[in-house]
């Protein structure tokens, strides 16, 4: 889940079968030549034109990293043949740094500050599961949370030493997205709650968490924030409805 960094009503979607876009229109297209399942995919904060994206292409084996200068039209290897990350990140303050977390002929978390031509395996000490999702803290390119099915984990340096937010263990976080906002970083995540889902907030990097909204359906499980305009948010669930809000994440409607 992907938007447009000079267009806020622009979303794209990665899907199991191509890449699509929602146009301002409210029109939805395919994109591109290449049909493939892009299990890992982000959109360059700063470039409109610039994705990044691996997974599995039509005819079998694995994309590695890869990168499109043309909005998903044509695609380029840059790094890593044969690997496949279902993770993928990029640090909005640096759009040189990636982070990666491979399915298959790698293992463990990778990062690369040279913009996806090198690649280094981190340590992960005390990051104790798998990450479904990676999300960069919009100030600091060193900073990097991993989203799993035991917590939300956080890294201050590059993915080498975790540790697990202890409020996210028993009512762990799915959808995550971070915002800057002055010198502070806002955190929105779906909580998986049995008392209440919905959308919550922290002020206070993932300490405490407060309900923001509910009106969304269904398990979210990405969320991403405009990089342009601060109140358009997008949230995609399990049965991959789509849904956008225009203030901030509290009120939300179904994108036909």
């Amino acid at each position: 889940l992907g938007v447009n960094s000079a267009n806020p009503q622009v979303v794209y979607v990665a899907s199991h079968n191509g890449l699509l876009q929602r146009s301002e229109d409210g029109k939805w297209y395919w994109m591109g030549k290449q049909r493939a399942d892009y299990m890992g995919f982000t959109a360059d904060p700063n470039n409109p034109n610039r994705f990044y994206s691996s997974g599995h292409p039509p005819t079998g084996g694995n994309l590695g990293f890869q990168m499109s200068d043309s909005q998903g039209e044509d695609w380029k290897q840059i790094s890593m043949p044969g690997v496949d990350f279902h993770a993928l990140a990029i640090a909005p303050s640096n759009s040189a740094t990636f982070y990666g977390y491979p399915a298959s002929r790698a293992e463990g978390l990778h990062v690369s500050t040279d913009g996806g031509k090198t690649w280094k395996r981190s340590r992960m000490e005390g990051l104790g599961d798998h990450p479904f999702n990676l999300v960069v803290d919009p100030q600091n390119a060193d900073q990097v949370y991993a989203v799993t099915q035991s917590g939300l984990y956080e890294s201050h340096d590059h993915g080498e030493r975790w540790t697990l937010l202890p409020t996210t263990q028993n009512e762990p976080i799915v959808g995550l997205a971070l915002q800057k906002e002055g010198d502070k970083t806002i955190m929105y995540g779906f909580r998986a709650s049995q008392a209440s889902t919905g959308i919550y907030r922290s002020l206070d990097d993932g300490k405490t968490w407060e309900k923001w909204s509910d009106g969304t359906d269904g398990l979210i499980l990405y969320l991403a924030i405009s990089p342009q305009n601060s109140q358009v948010f997008y949230a995609v669930n399990q049965d991959n409805a789509i849904f956008q809000s225009q203030d901030g994440g509290k009120t939300w409607k179904v994108l036909s």
